[in-house]
């Protein structure tokens, strides 16, 4: 009957502190729904090579709207699809993750539009994302992208020349080459690189890829032998051929 007896004790204590465990869950768990959000804590995750958006600005944002901003409100109260859809309906924001703290505070995640792309046309001054959309200029801070310059449409800078953008980035010998890319009013280009003082006429950019592999030909092959500033203009615009200018 001892035995009995002593079991029956350990297994009330197991049930009482299996009670209080329920209890106390349900009791935090209600104080933590009604802590008040007091605090943002703003995570930039790509500032050290973009700064589009700070910290500062995105509690402001937040700050600002009056509808949406989680600052003194009971976290339960708290959605924060709704403020990550906020946060990325801004035109410099690529993505934003929200998520509360047990003690209140609203962390908040953000990855900035990265552009490829600056167009300083006739026709307006904005950048070129990586998804090919358009995306405002900045007070606070200028992107190292190639420039397009003179006729250039908004429907250009979206189609063929943010998918030659596009190569220039993700080729390395072209990123670094290649400085402003200027349009005349029938739609041929001239690149004007950040080495040398020629000009490259490509004509369009219909095939710009074959273009730019002959002309890369003749850097690696010709003006390492000869010189880089013999020459005044290089035009691709012939099939098959390189015509350079003396000066």
């Amino acid at each position: 009957m001892r035995i009995l007896h002593n079991r029956w004790v350990k297994l009330s204590l197991v049930l009482l502190v299996l009670a209080y465990w329920v209890f106390s869950l349900k009791v935090f768990a209600h104080k933590s729904d009604e802590e008040v959000c007091n605090t943002v804590n703003v995570t930039i995750t790509d500032k050290q090579y973009l700064n589009f958006v700070t910290e500062e600005d995105v509690v402001k944002l937040l700050r600002n709207n009056e509808k949406i901003s989680p600052l003194g409100i009971c976290r339960k109260r708290i959605d924060t699809d709704s403020l990550e859809n906020f946060l990325k309906s801004k035109p410099r924001i690529k993505s934003a993750q929200c998520y509360l703290s047990p003690n209140g505070h609203l962390n908040v995640a953000i990855t900035q539009r990265e552009p490829i792309l600056r167009v300083m046309g006739r026709n307006g001054n904005y950048y070129i994302d990586y998804e090919l959309k358009k995306m405002a200029v900045s007070s606070n801070f200028t992107a190292y992208v190639p420039v397009a310059t003179g006729y250039v449409t908004e429907k250009m800078a979206m189609g063929e020349l943010g998918q030659f953008a596009l190569f220039l980035r993700d080729n390395l010998f072209w990123n670094d080459l290649v400085e402003q890319i200027d349009f005349d009013e029938k739609g041929e280009v001239t690149i004007v690189p950040r080495i040398g003082n020629q000009l490259i006429k490509m004509g369009t950019l219909e095939n710009y890829q074959e273009k730019l592999e002959r002309l890369r030909a003749l850097y690696e092959k010709g003006f390492n032998k000869l010189g880089w500033n013999k020459y005044k203009q290089i035009t691709l615009k012939y099939d098959g051929q390189v015509v350079c200018t003396k000066k």
